[in-house]
């Protein structure tokens, strides 16, 4: 479950050839913006991170979003996996960058527990 409100980690698929340097390596830190919003059946989600975007692999769009203490790990401080979606759109805005990350799959969101 996706938790509004609750920070997220973004990471990449590695550009390589072989199981060492093939895997999945975070690229950015940021928070959700505004309420995702589903429209025919996709969910798009607006990420906001500090600073210019640095994705190493630009040929794979594909983007895997974790927060802390969610998915297969709940309850913990380890980072889970909550969603993983495509890169649809970066845009830059005073001194943010805002990523549209389209969810294709089925998407549960959640409001921030305290």
């Amino acid at each position: 479950m996706i938790r509004i409100g609750k920070p997220v980690q973004l990471l990449e698929w590695g550009q390589g050839t072989n199981t060492t340097n093939q895997n999945w390596t975070k690229f950015a830190e940021g928070t959700i913006e505004g309420k995702p919003r589903c429209v025919d059946g996709v969910t798009n989600v607006i990420i906001a991170i500090e600073g210019k975007l640095h994705k190493k692999n630009g040929a794979d769009d594909y983007v895997k979003i974790m927060q802390q203490g969610e998915g297969m790990t709940p309850a913990s401080q380890k980072w889970g996996e909550v969603a993983m979606g495509t890169l649809s759109s970066v845009d830059d805005s005073s001194g943010k960058t805002l990523l549209n990350i389209a969810l294709r799959g089925a998407t549960k969101l959640g409001k921030l527990v305290k």
